[in-house]
C-alpha cells in the first residue's frame, strides 16, 4: 500500500475561485496547483496506477487472511480489489472535477467545507499514521532469514534502526527520499514474478500437490471473510496516491476512468496470482503461521520441482526488504506533506508546519511520525494495526465518496464517461463503511473516540490554528520548492518515457 498525498502542492500557490474561503471559517482551503501540459496518456496513467498499488504490501498480509479463512482467502483478495476499484471511482472523479489538489481533505473542503474537511484530512492522518509501524514489524520479519532479529534485543534494534534511517534521508530532503525510492522500487517486482512463474510450473508437473493444498478450500467456514478483507484490502490501498497528476492526463473524463479499471483489474490478477502461489505452494495453517510466507511458499515450490532452492529464501526475503523499505520512504515523505499541508490551511497543531530552514522539510512532521512508528512497532502485531489502519481509511473513503457525488451534482459537465456513475459513487460509499465496521468492537470503539478527541481538538482550537498558519504562508515559496522536487519521482518514468516517444535524439 502506497499512501495517498493530500495535496498536490501543500506549497499554497494563490488560490483558485473555485478554493476560496467558504463562509466566515477563515480558513484558506485546500491549495490549488500549477499548471501542467497534459501529456499523460491511457497507458501513461495505467502504469502510474499500477505502480502505486503493487508494491510490499503483498509481502505483509499474504499469510493474514489465511489465518481467518484458509485457502478461501483467495476469494477475499476478489472481493478487496472490487472495493478498492469503487472506491478508486470516487477518487478519480474528484480528481477530475479538483484537477489541481488532490486528497480526501482537500475534496472534502471543497465539497463541504472546512469541518468535512478537517474530519478528512484527520482520518487519513491516523491511518496512515497507523500503518507506518506496519513496515518496520515486517522488514524485521524478513530480515530475520539473514540475521536472527525476529525477537529480543535484536527485533527492537532493527525496526528502530530503519525507522531512523528513512526518517534521516527524508530529513535531508525530498530529493533524497524520491533518489533511494526510484533505485528500490527497480527490484520490487522481480521476486514476485519469480513465485508467480514458479507456480505454475508447480500446477502444471504435480497438479496433484499444488490442489491437495487447495482442499478443504474453506477450511475455517466463511465467518472470517470480512476480516480476512479488511486486513487483504490494505494491499490495495494506494490507488489513491494514482490521482495525484490528474492534471497532465489527456481527455481525463474518458483516460481516468479506463486507466483505473484496466491498472485495477492487473493489479487485482497479480495480487490474485500471488496469493495463489502461496497457497498451492503451502498448507494453509503453514501460510498462516508464517512470518514469512512468499520466502517459504518459493522455496517450497522449487524443492518439489527438484529444482536448486538454497537460494531462493533469501532472494525474496531480499526483495521484500528493499520493496518494504522503499514503501516506507513513500509513506514517511507522503505523510509529512499530509500533515504540513493541513496544518498549513489551519486544520492541524501549528508545530507539523514547521519546515526546516535549510532543507526545507517540515522536520517537526517527520520527528512525529518516527516517534509513533518506533513505538507502535515495538508494542503491536501486524493484524491489529492494519485493521485499525483500514478502519480509518473506510471513514476517508466515506468521505471523499460522498464528496464525489456532491462535485458531481455541482458540475455535471465534468461527471466521468462512467455507465450508472451516481450508483458507482453510492457503491464507493457502501464499500467504504463496509470496511470501516469489518474490524472488531474494541476497534471500532477506539477509533471513534480518536476521531471524536480530533473533533474536539478542532473545535476548541481552530481559531489558534488558523492565525497560526497564516504565519506559514509567510514561508509558501520556499516550502512549495521541496514540493515540486518530491513530486517528480511520482512522475519521473513515464515523464521520460514521453520524451523517448516523441523525442528519439
Amino acid at each position: 500500500m502506497d499512501l495517498e498525498p493530500s495535496s498536490a502542492d501543500p506549497g499554497r500557490a494563490e488560490p483558485t475561485a473555485s478554493l476560496q474561503p467558504r463562509g466566515t471559517d477563515g480558513g484558506a482551503g485546500p491549495a490549488a496547483g500549477g499548471s501542467f501540459r497534459r501529456e499523460l496518456g491511457l497507458f501513461d496513467f495505467t502504469l502510474l496506477v499500477i505502480g502505486a498499488i503493487v508494491g510490499a504490501d503483498v509481502y505483509v498480509v499474504a499469510g493474514l487472511g489465511a489465518q481467518s479463512l484458509g485457502s478461501a482467502q483467495l476469494v477475499s483478495w476478489i472481493a478487496a480489489g472490487i472495493l478498492a476499484a469503487f472506491i478508486g471511482l470516487a477518487f478519480v472523479q474528484c480528481a477530475a472535477i479538483c484537477s489541481s489538489v488532490g486528497g480526501s481533505y482537500a475534496y472534502a473542503h471543497e465539497a463541504f467545507g472546512p469541518l468535512a474537511g478537517f474530519t478528512a484530512g484527520w482520518a487519513l492522518y491516523l491511518g496512515e499514521c497507523i500503518a507506518l509501524p506496519i513496515f518496520p514489524i515486517a522488514f524485521a520479519n524478513y530480515l530475520d532469514y539473514f540475521v536472527p532479529v525476529h525477537s529480543g534485543v535484536g527485533a527492537v534494534t532493527a525496526k528502530l534502526a530503519v525507522v531512523a534511517g528513512v526518517t534521516t534521508i527524508n530529513f535531508f530532503g525530498a530529493r533524497a527520499g524520491s533518489r533511494l525510492n526510484d533505485v528500490l522500487t527497480l527490484t520490487k517486482l522481480v521476486p514476485l514474478v519469480l513465485l508467480i512463474v514458479a507456480a505454475v510450473g508447480l500446477i502444471f508437473l504435480h497438479p496433484g500437490q499444488a490442489s491437495g493444498h487447495l482442499t478443504p478450500f474453506v477450511p475455517l467456514g466463511w465467518g472470517g471473510f470480512g476480516a480476512a478483507t479488511v486486513v487483504i484490502f490494505w494491499a490495495y490501498a494506494g490507488f489513491e496516491l494514482s490521482v495525484l497528476p490528474s492534471g497532465e492526463v489527456r481527455s481525463p473524463a474518458k483516460t481516468l476512468p479506463r486507466g483505473l479499471i484496466i491498472g485495477m483489474a492487473v493489479a487485482t490478477v497479480f495480487y490474485l496470482l500471488t496469493a495463489l502461489a502461496v497457497s498451492v505452494a503451502l498448507p494453509w495453517q503453514t501460510v498462516a503461521a508464517s512470518s514469512r510466507p512468499l520466502a517459504d511458499g518459493l522455496e517450497a515450490i522449487l524443492k518439489a520441482l527438484r529444482l536448486p532452492g538454497g537460494w531462493s529464501a533469501g532472494f525474496m526475503s531480499a526483495g521484500a526488504i528493499i520493496s518494504i523499505v522503499g514503501v516506507y520512504d513513500v509513506f514517511t515523505l507522503g505523510l509529512s506533506r499530509l500533515s504540513y499541508a493541513l496544518a498549513a490551511d489551519g486544520l492541524f497543531p501549528p508545530p507539523f508546519a514547521r519546515v526546516n530552514a535549510r532543507f526545507g522539510t517540515p522536520w517537526f512532521g517527520l520527528a512525529f511520525q518516527a516517534l509513533v512508528a518506533g513505538a507502535a512497532a515495538l508494542l503491536f502485531d501486524l493484524s491489529g494495526l492494519i485493521a485499525s489502519s483500514v478502519f480509518f481509511l473506510g471513514v476517508c473513503y466515506v468521505i471523499t465518496s460522498l464528496a464525489a457525488l456532491r462535485l458531481v451534482a455541482r458540475s455535471p459537465q465534468q461527471a466521468l464517461h462512467v455507465p450508472g456513475l451516481r450508483v458507482a459513487l453510492g457503491l464507493a460509499a457502501i464499500s467504504g463503511f463496509y470496511l470501516a465496521t469489518q474490524v472488531s468492537p474494541p476497534l471500532i470503539a477506539f477509533g471513534i473516540a480518536a476521531m471524536a478527541a480530533g473533533l474536539l481538538a478542532y473545535g476548541i482550537r481552530r481559531k489558534a490554528w488558523l492565525a497560526a498558519s497564516a504565519e506559514v504562508r509567510s514561508e509558501e515559496q520556499r516550502f512549495e520548492r521541496w514540493v515540486r522536487r518530491g513530486n517528480r519521482w511520482l512522475l519521473r518514468f513515464v515523464r521520460r518515457r514521453h520524451r523517448l516517444e516523441h523525442d528519439p535524439r
